[in-house]
């Protein structure tokens, strides 16, 4: 894998494929800061990156939360939807 110019070799139990996107969005976050910081330290372009790739995890755990709590809130409203309509049905003997 080449990150941000230098070669590694890695060992995973993932698909090779999986290993080569990852290891590629590795080197375009490093090149998107040093574009942006204009530092060419490989060391601090390794932390921005994993800075900016931990902000994006935050942030997708974050919207994750909310959407399960939302999903939680909507079947808890479906849940008296039901019973309440249920109250209305005459009982039947059948």
């Amino acid at each position: 894998m080449r990150i941000c110019g230098d070669e590694y070799r890695m060992a995973s139990e993932l698909d090779a494929g999986d290993l080569r996107r990852i290891a590629a969005y590795v080197d375009q976050k490093m090149r998107e800061n040093a574009r942006r910081s204009g530092s060419s330290n490989k060391t601090k372009l390794a932390v921005l990156a994993a800075m900016d790739i931990a902000l994006e995890l935050f942030r997708s755990q974050q919207e994750k939360g909310q959407m399960i709590q939302k999903t939680c809130e909507s079947i808890d409203l479906l849940r008296h939807l039901v019973e309440e309509r249920s109250a209305l049905l005459p009982l039947t003997s059948d």
